[in-house]
């Protein structure tokens, strides 16, 4: 369970002496902020604090794969505690520092794989200020070679983690980071970014959210009540879109406009592009560069922002939004893949071409994404080179 140690506040407390739920009221009391930690025979956890409020709990029983971070845990974790013989460290760390353990343990992979020969990684990380993302990019040499962690709140550089030499801990480098994009940007590198599933970590403590003691004691946690309220939510969400008719088929709505047929070419297209680039250089080539270039074209076209979830193509699979007009579609997708093969002919041998029968089968596809973008009432389409 890799994140910055801080500084020793007590380490190596027996759990068999240590009443943990009386030893997290007194912390709550203090307004801790920072890292319980409880090292067991087969599994280690960590209590996560902010200025004296529960944020959750992690349990590790293997290295490097921990439970996402939860409150649900926190029951778990001392459930545990309580039937095993343990030690316990208590670290005392930063509101940002503590940012970041929670992003790190709490997040969805937004893009895999980049690499700044294709996506400036000073430039990205503008795009994401502009957006306000919280969450971190792991970078890694071109070997996949681990260099270090960035992270994000709100859009802000907060925090950095290096790999330290001991079993365990990151070390936190906040002062380094400028250092490190410097090197990073010189030496080359491959990013994979990631979008934190909880918000406004530390502004959100200072609501309702009650103390470790509260938590911990009192039945009516607020973790229970949220799941349950959230619960309801949720049904009465499903029974107001049965009700609207919402429930159809996403693929039968999109039949109902014409935009299933206009997706199918046009992924079809990309898709046979893809597999020509990645058969020809290396797995994966192809989506980086279309990746960039929809980064690069979303000011133009805000629908191509990968944040926004109006746009997307994985897995030879498109996704778009339907309330992305087909015009203002249409050509973007075509500056958006015209802009993917404008870098791939950088990277590639001047004489890598196209068969001609690979091109006689993209001019036949594109032909069938015309014809469907016209019936739908679009009638210019910007065409895309298939050289």
């Amino acid at each position: 369970m890799r994140y910055p140690k801080g500084e020793v506040v007590h380490q190596n407390l027996s759990t068999e002496y240590t009443d943990i739920p009386e030893l997290l009221a007194t912390l709550s009391s203090e307004g801790f902020t920072g890292v319980v930690e409880v090292v067991l025979a087969k599994e280690t956890g960590a209590f996560i604090v902010m200025e004296g409020k529960a944020l959750g709990a992690l349990i590790e029983s293997e290295p490097d794969q921990s439970t996402t971070f939860s409150q649900e845990a926190m029951d778990e974790l001392i459930g545990i505690a309580s039937k095993q013989a343990g030690i316990l460290n208590i670290y005392k760390l930063s509101p940002a520092q503590v940012d970041a353990i929670v992003s790190r343990f709490s997040a969805e992979i937004v893009f895999k794989g980049l690499t700044t020969d294709f996506v400036k990684l000073d430039k990205f990380i503008q795009k994401l200020g502009a957006e306000h993302h919280t969450g971190y990019i792991e970078v890694f040499t071109k070997k996949g070679q681990p260099m270090g962690t960035l992270f994000l709140k709100e859009g802000e550089l907060i925090d950095l983690h290096l790999r330290s030499g001991l079993e365990s801990p990151s070390l936190s480098e906040p002062k380094a980071i400028p250092t490190f994009l410097e090197d990073v940007i010189h030496q080359g590198a491959v990013f994979d970014v990631y979008r934190s599933l909880v918000t406004n970590i530390s502004s959100e403590t200072h609501g309702d959210t009650k103390s470790i003691g509260q938590v911990i004691k009192n039945e009516d946690s607020p973790a229970t009540i949220i799941d349950a309220e959230t619960i309801q939510e949720l049904a009465e969400v499903e029974q107001t879109k049965e009700i609207a008719g919402e429930s159809i088929n996403s693929h039968e709505r999109l039949n109902s406009n014409g935009h299933k047929q206009i997706l199918a070419a046009l992924q079809e297209i990309i898709a046979r592009v893809e597999k020509f680039v990645d058969d020809f250089s290396q797995e994966g080539i192809f989506l980086r560069a279309f990746k960039r270039a929809l980064i690069e074209k979303s000011d133009t076209y805000p629908f191509l922002d990968p944040f926004t979830e109006q746009f997307d193509y994985r897995h030879g699979e498109i996704t778009l939004d339907e309330e992305v007009e087909l015009e203002d579609f249409a050509a973007g997708i075509a500056d958006c893949f015209n802009l993917t093969v404008s870098h791939l002919k950088k990277e590639f041998p001047k004489n890598m071409n196209l068969s001609l029968n690979t091109k006689t089968e993209l001019e036949s596809k594109f032909k069938l994404y015309q014809e469907a973008m016209m019936q739908s009432g679009v009638q210019s389409v910007p065409p895309m080179l298939f050289k």
